[in-house]
């Protein structure tokens, strides 16, 4: 069974608007969408042909080992920095979305490779015996926000996140720090609207993207669960 991604939020911007320019302040006060709600920190450990590689030195071309179809070439490689709040906030007043750290050596993390950082909408693949009860399928996928309710997953008190991104042909599993998650699943649109460079980025590296028809490579082909589902799971 084949499962859509939910249409992101920055889908309704006017494709006049180019949100990162001081155009816009006869409109009052704008903020730009996010690249992506998901993403790696710099320092994630990344299971690749080679071995394992910190996030920040994969080079374009490495081979990254994916649960379904093997070793797969990184095609781009992208960063962006978001703001979650204030940056003077004290972290007691902070609230809505933050970072999200896995401690190291828990839910199946390596205890080697440090704390794992992502984004809150990073989605990990969660293999939970209770999954064919509730979800009629063995592996499902959740995001790393919804998951604060277990032990050792916690938001960070920080407003800004420094994200990685690795493009690949097609939406995979990726082997980070010991555990599955997804590799970045580009919204074109959005990406073309609030962030121009980088859509030209990614078409030079991948013209095909340029077509709406290559939005079938990233389809999921696991079942994503909304924050109430995510919260029935004890354990990934």
């Amino acid at each position: 069974m084949l499962h859509f991604r939910s249409p992101a939020v920055e889908n309704d911007l006017p494709p006049a608007l180019d949100l990162r320019t001081g155009d816009l302040a006869g409109l009052g006060r704008a903020v730009a969408p996010e690249f992506a709600t998901s993403g790696l920190a710099q320092s994630s450990v990344v299971e690749t042909a080679r071995g394992p590689v910190l996030a920040r030195d994969l080079r374009l071309g490495d081979k990254v080992v994916t649960r379904d179809k093997g070793l797969q070439s990184i095609r781009w490689i992208g960063e962006s920095t978001v703001m979650y709040g204030e940056p003077d906030a004290a972290p007691d007043d902070m609230t809505g979305p933050r970072p999200i750290r896995i401690r190291a050596g828990a839910h199946g993390t390596s205890a080697d490779a440090g704390n794992l950082v992502v984004a809150p909408g990073q989605r990990l693949l969660v293999r939970n015996p209770l999954n064919e009860l509730l979800f009629a399928t063995d592996e499902v996928m959740a995001e790393a926000g919804d998951l604060t309710h277990l032990a050792d997953i916690d938001a960070v008190p920080r407003a800004v996140g420094r994200w990685m991104h690795l493009l690949l042909d097609s939406h995979e599993l990726l082997r980070v720090n010991g555990i599955w998650m997804e590799s970045f699943a580009p919204d074109m649109w959005a990406i073309r609207v609030a962030y121009p460079e980088e859509w030209h980025q990614i078409t030079e590296a991948m013209p095909r993207l340029k077509y709406e028809s290559t939005a079938a490579n990233y389809v999921e082909a696991r079942l994503s669960l909304d924050d109430r589902e995510a919260r029935l799971i004890d354990s990934i």
